[in-house]
Protein backbone atom coordinates (compact mmCIF):
# COMPACT_ATOMS: atom_id res chain seq x y z
CA UNK A 1 0.00 0.00 0.00
CA UNK A 2 0.84 3.15 -0.90
CA UNK A 3 0.78 6.42 1.32
CA UNK A 4 1.89 9.87 1.59
CA UNK A 5 2.08 12.55 4.41
CA UNK A 6 4.10 15.18 6.29
CA UNK A 7 7.75 15.45 7.34
CA UNK A 8 7.64 14.54 11.32
CA UNK A 9 10.87 14.99 13.29
CA UNK A 10 11.26 11.20 12.95
CA UNK A 11 12.53 11.47 8.95
CA UNK A 12 15.73 13.76 9.69
CA UNK A 13 17.91 11.38 9.90
CA UNK A 14 16.90 8.74 7.26
CA UNK A 15 16.51 11.96 4.88
CA UNK A 16 19.97 12.93 6.14
CA UNK A 17 21.39 8.98 5.38
CA UNK A 18 20.03 9.24 2.33
CA UNK A 19 22.05 12.15 1.02
CA UNK A 20 25.29 11.40 3.57
CA UNK A 21 25.14 7.94 2.68
CA UNK A 22 24.60 7.95 -1.33
CA UNK A 23 26.83 6.89 -3.51
CA UNK A 24 28.68 9.90 -5.64
CA UNK A 25 27.78 8.79 -8.93
CA UNK A 26 24.56 8.60 -8.05
CA UNK A 27 24.78 12.17 -6.47
CA UNK A 28 26.54 13.28 -9.41
CA UNK A 29 23.91 12.09 -11.96
CA UNK A 30 21.00 13.72 -9.92
CA UNK A 31 23.12 16.95 -10.52
CA UNK A 32 24.39 17.15 -7.19
CA UNK A 33 27.49 19.39 -6.25
CA UNK A 34 29.30 16.76 -3.72
CA UNK A 35 31.42 19.45 -2.37
CA UNK A 36 28.43 21.89 -1.39
CA UNK A 37 26.94 19.13 0.51
CA UNK A 38 25.81 20.31 4.02
CA UNK A 39 27.55 18.15 7.07
CA UNK A 40 25.01 16.40 8.88
CA UNK A 41 24.20 18.82 11.72
CA UNK A 42 23.17 21.63 9.11
CA UNK A 43 21.25 18.98 7.64
CA UNK A 44 19.10 18.66 11.24
CA UNK A 45 19.10 21.93 11.49
CA UNK A 46 17.27 22.78 8.29
CA UNK A 47 15.08 20.25 8.44
CA UNK A 48 14.14 20.82 11.58
CA UNK A 49 13.71 24.12 10.49
CA UNK A 50 11.22 23.06 7.96
CA UNK A 51 9.50 21.53 10.69
CA UNK A 52 8.93 24.97 12.57
CA UNK A 53 8.67 27.33 10.18
CA UNK A 54 5.08 28.40 9.54
CA UNK A 55 3.64 27.36 6.25
CA UNK A 56 4.30 30.75 4.89
CA UNK A 57 7.55 31.20 5.80
CA UNK A 58 9.40 27.78 4.46
CA UNK A 59 11.82 27.82 2.36
CA UNK A 60 11.27 24.04 1.81
CA UNK A 61 8.19 21.89 2.24
CA UNK A 62 8.83 17.83 2.21
CA UNK A 63 6.56 15.01 2.05
CA UNK A 64 7.81 11.49 3.02
CA UNK A 65 6.98 8.66 0.42
CA UNK A 66 5.82 5.60 2.04
CA UNK A 67 5.30 2.00 0.92
CA UNK A 68 3.17 -0.38 3.75
CA UNK A 69 3.53 2.22 6.03
CA UNK A 70 7.52 2.52 5.66
CA UNK A 71 9.39 5.31 4.54
CA UNK A 72 11.05 4.79 1.48
CA UNK A 73 11.31 8.37 -0.30
CA UNK A 74 9.90 12.12 -0.13
CA UNK A 75 9.49 14.63 -2.16
CA UNK A 76 10.01 18.37 -1.55
CA UNK A 77 9.60 21.96 -3.33
CA UNK A 78 11.85 25.16 -2.59
CA UNK A 79 12.11 28.13 -4.17
CA UNK A 80 8.77 29.03 -2.82
CA UNK A 81 6.73 31.72 -3.99
CA UNK A 82 3.71 31.29 -1.78
CA UNK A 83 0.57 31.34 -3.53
CA UNK A 84 2.55 31.26 -6.62
CA UNK A 85 4.65 28.22 -7.74
CA UNK A 86 7.68 25.92 -6.11
CA UNK A 87 10.06 23.78 -7.64
CA UNK A 88 9.34 19.91 -7.03
CA UNK A 89 12.16 17.74 -6.25
CA UNK A 90 11.47 13.90 -5.75
CA UNK A 91 13.68 11.16 -4.22
CA UNK A 92 13.15 7.59 -3.12
CA UNK A 93 16.09 6.15 -0.78
CA UNK A 94 15.71 2.52 -1.66
CA UNK A 95 17.28 1.24 -4.65
CA UNK A 96 14.90 -1.86 -4.75
CA UNK A 97 12.01 0.77 -4.75
CA UNK A 98 13.70 2.79 -7.59
CA UNK A 99 11.58 1.86 -11.00
CA UNK A 100 9.25 0.07 -9.46
CA UNK A 101 6.44 2.20 -11.20
CA UNK A 102 5.69 3.20 -7.62
CA UNK A 103 6.60 6.68 -8.26
CA UNK A 104 3.66 8.03 -10.57
CA UNK A 105 1.02 6.91 -7.91
CA UNK A 106 3.39 8.83 -4.94
CA UNK A 107 3.31 12.02 -7.54
CA UNK A 108 0.19 11.88 -8.01
CA UNK A 109 -0.90 11.18 -3.95
CA UNK A 110 2.21 14.18 -3.50
CA UNK A 111 0.76 16.99 -5.47
CA UNK A 112 -2.43 18.63 -4.00
CA UNK A 113 -0.64 18.58 -0.39
CA UNK A 114 1.80 21.31 -2.52
CA UNK A 115 -0.97 23.13 -4.02
CA UNK A 116 -2.97 23.12 -1.35
CA UNK A 117 -0.94 23.56 1.71
CA UNK A 118 1.35 25.98 -0.32
CA UNK A 119 -1.70 27.60 -2.41
CA UNK A 120 0.16 27.03 -5.71
CA UNK A 121 -0.77 28.01 -9.32
CA UNK A 122 2.40 26.77 -10.90
CA UNK A 123 4.50 23.83 -10.94
CA UNK A 124 8.31 22.72 -11.97
CA UNK A 125 9.29 19.23 -12.18
CA UNK A 126 13.11 19.57 -13.15
CA UNK A 127 14.28 16.11 -13.96
CA UNK A 128 18.14 15.73 -14.46
CA UNK A 129 18.49 12.38 -14.94
CA UNK A 130 17.95 10.42 -18.36
CA UNK A 131 17.77 7.46 -17.59
CA UNK A 132 14.05 5.80 -17.13
CA UNK A 133 13.05 7.11 -13.56
CA UNK A 134 9.94 4.86 -13.74
CA UNK A 135 7.07 7.09 -13.86
CA UNK A 136 5.13 9.38 -15.86
CA UNK A 137 2.84 12.11 -15.22
CA UNK A 138 -0.30 12.38 -17.58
Amino acid sequence: MLSVREIRKDDIDPITRYWLGADSLFLKGMGVDTGKMPERDEWRKMLLEQLNESIKEKKSYCIIWLVDNKPVGHSNVNKIIFGKEAYMHLHIWKDDVRKTGFGTSLIKMTLPWFFEKLKLKNRFIHLRRKANIGFVID
